[in-house]
């Protein structure tokens, strides 16, 4: 069977993604990206209202792209919120991605599968609860040329952040095994990856040290470079740096998710961290390691953000100097503590805060 597929969102949706691809080639199938095909797989992203929107576009012009194929939907968007779209035939969640594989193949060789299928009508909601161990089921894709390699270490998120809807998509945090983290990690060395990228939704919170398993990785892939994809600033710590600063294939490139650079908007956020944390840990990074990179999340207008708070994290990120920033627009979402709080902005003192910011700060990668 002939099977495209489709990934919105992070990278570990992509990781997740490049899994179902392998598993799939594994059985037999061939993964296209255009023309005809038997299937197509849509793996969904609900970090923000505009990715909800985005997924469900991208459902109904697929479906249209697609008429004959059978449209399978799966990640954050369906496991949070029952999606009725017309001609979705399956729907999974962020969990059970080798059984959802399994029962792709069972749609399309016509037998009624175990997950909710309906033809060309109104999905049923398919939200399940999550495993209390890491999910280790999907194989690692393999590299194809010269590429970087994601390797997923970790899914889910502990944290309450007031905006934040991720931890309903993915329930509580859970690490990989480290052998299996390292085993992976090699044969992405040995099949001609020119980076290692380690990944997870939350992977500051890896058990028991992301330090350790970093730098268990790099001895395990070098000379070959390895880095770590989105950190919480709180993770980058004395211990942290005294790690990994001797090994001299990890790649000093850091994406901190700082969300606010205010005290007033980050304690509204639910962030556990102070402008003076942040502070610290770039004076920690660039000490440690001289040609350091260092960018960031950045979330605009927040419900009560004042323009004194704004011109708060304004000038700190000035005095900061990152070396790119990602800027988001609050998104305000059902269900989230922040959805239900007072001093919600209009979307146009949003757009500008995030114009302002990004006329002054480049995005970085």
């Amino acid at each position: 069977m002939k099977i495209a597929i489709l990934t919105l969102g992070c990278r570990t949706n992509q990781a997740e993604s490049a899994g179902m691809a392998e598993l799939l080639r594994s059985r037999g199938h061939e993964t296209v990206n255009n023309g005809t095909a038997d299937a197509v797989i849509i793996n969904t992203c609900t970090v923000t209202a505009t990715a909800d929107k985005k997924s469900r576009n991208a459902i109904r012009r697929l479906r249209k792209l697609y008429p004959n194929a059978l449209l399978a939907v799966c990640g954050c968007l369906p496991q949070t919120e029952t999606l009725r779209i017309e001609g979705i035939d399956l729907i999974g969640g962020t969990a059970g991605r080798a059984a959802f594989v399994a029962e792709l193949e069972n749609a399309l060789r016509g037998k009624f599968p175990s997950f909710p299928l309906s033809r060309r009508g109104d999905a049923v909601a398919t939200t399940r609860g999550f495993p209390d161990i890491y999910e280790d089921t999907l194989p690692d894709a393999r590299p194809i040329g010269r590429s970087r390699a994601y390797i997923k270490i970790q899914d889910g998120c502990d944290n309450t952040c007031a905006y934040c809807k991720v931890p309903q998509a993915r329930g509580r945090s859970r690490s990989r095994p480290a052998g299996s983290i390292i085993k992976a990690a090699k044969q992405a060395a040995d099949g001609g990856a020119i980076e290692i990228v380690l990944t997870g939704i939350e992977i500051s919170s890896y058990r028991p040290s992301l330090a350790d398993i970093a730098a268990d990785v790099c001895r395990a892939v070098a000379p070959v470079p390895a880095r770590l994809s989105s950190l919480d600033p709180l993770c980058v710590d004395g211990s942290f740096i005294e790690t990994l600063k001797g090994e001299g294939n990890f790649l000093p490139v850091f994406h901190l998710s700082l969300q606010s650079c205010c005290d007033l908007t980050l304690a509204a956020m639910g962030r556990r961290y102070a402008v003076s944390d942040i502070i610290s840990v770039f004076e920690r990074i660039r000490e440690a390691w001289s040609g350091a990179v260092i960018t960031a999340d950045v979330i605009v207008g927040f419900p009560g953000e004042t323009d004194a708070d704004f011109g708060e994290t304004f000038q700190n990120l000035q005095a900061l100097k990152p070396d790119g920033l990602h800027i988001f627009p609050y998104s305000r979402r059902e269900g989230t503590v922040a959805s239900a709080m007072s001093g919600q902005l209009p979307r146009a003192v949003k757009a500008e805060r995030a114009r302002r910011l990004a006329a002054a700060f480049p995005k970085g990668e």
